[in-house]
C-alpha cells in the first residue's frame, strides 16, 4: 500500500476517536434532559453515524491484517496447527456501518433516553477470537489464552515496528507462569531481538531461557 498511508493511519484513528468521544459526550448530555431537542438530537446522531463508520472501518482494516498475520504468530508460540481467527461483533453491518448506525439511533431513542446513554455505536461493539471455530471464551485454557494474548502483543509490535521504524519496549507481567517448555521457548524466539521488561516470581526461570541476555533487578 501506499508507505504515507501508513504513517497517517494511527494519526487519523486517533482523531477519529477523539471527536467520536466528544459527540458522545454530548449526545449523552442531551438526553439527561427533560425536554429533549429531536431536531439537536438528529445533529449529533448524523455526526456519531459518520465517524462511526469511519472507526470501524478502520478497525475491519485491522482485522483483516489480524487475520493473515495472527494464525502464523500464534501457530509459531504454541506449537501447534491451530486456526484462529478474529471476529468483530456488532448490531450493525460493518460493510454498511454509517447508515444502520443512523437507524438504530433513532429506533432506539426511547431505549436510549430510560437509560441516559447511547446504546449503538463503535462503543458497544466487540470482538471475539476462535480457535478452530470456537470461541476461546469457551474452549481455551488458561495458557492457551495466555498464547493468544502474547501473539496479539507480537502483532502489535510488528505493527509499531512497521509504522515508526522502532521497535518498542515489551512489558510482560509474569508471563512464563502458565505457559509450557514448549511455548517459553518459542515466546523467546519472538523476543530475541526486542528490549524486554519481564516480571516474575522465579527469575531462574527468566534466566533459564534467556541465558546470558538478561539483567535481574531484585524488588522488595
Amino acid at each position: 500500500g501506499d508507505h504515507r498511508d501508513l504513517h497517517s493511519f494511527p494519526t487519523r484513528r486517533s482523531s477519529d476517536l477523539r471527536q467520536y468521544k466528544r459527540a458522545l459526550a454530548q449526545r449523552n448530555n442531551l438526553l439527561r434532559y427533560e425536554n429533549i431537542k429531536l431536531d439537536e438530537l438528529f445533529i449529533w446522531n448524523l455526526r456519531l453515524s459518520d465517524l462511526g463508520g469511519l472507526i470501524v472501518a478502520d478497525r475491519c482494516a485491522l482485522i483483516q491484517q489480524l487475520n493473515q498475520e495472527l494464525p502464523d504468530i500464534y501457530r509459531g508460540l504454541s506449537g501447534t496447527k491451530a486456526n484462529i481467527r478474529v471476529e468483530y461483533i456488532s448490531k450493525n453491518r460493518t460493510e454498511n456501518y454509517a447508515s444502520d448506525m443512523l437507524k438504530n439511533l433513532e429506533s432506539n431513542l426511547e431505549i436510549d433516553i430510560a437509560r441516559k446513554h447511547t446504546t449503538t455505536g463503535p462503543h458497544r461493539d466487540d470482538m471475539n477470537i476462535t480457535i478452530n471455530g470456537y470461541s476461546i471464551k469457551d474452549v481455551a485454557s488458561r495458557g492457551e489464552v495466555r498464547t493468544v494474548i502474547l501473539a496479539c502483543k507480537v502483532f502489535e509490535v510488528n505493527r509499531l515496528h512497521e509504522i515508526s521504524g522502532n521497535k518498542p519496549i515489551i512489558l510482560l507481567d509474569d508471563v512464563f507462569s502458565e505457559l509450557d517448555g514448549s511455548r517459553r521457548r518459542s515466546l523467546t524466539s519472538f523476543l530475541d531481538n526486542s528490549q524486554v521488561f519481564i516480571t516474575t516470581t522465579d527469575a531462574d526461570v527468566v534466566v533459564q531461557y534467556f541465558l546470558q541476555k538478561c539483567h535481574i533487578i531484585p524488588l522488595g
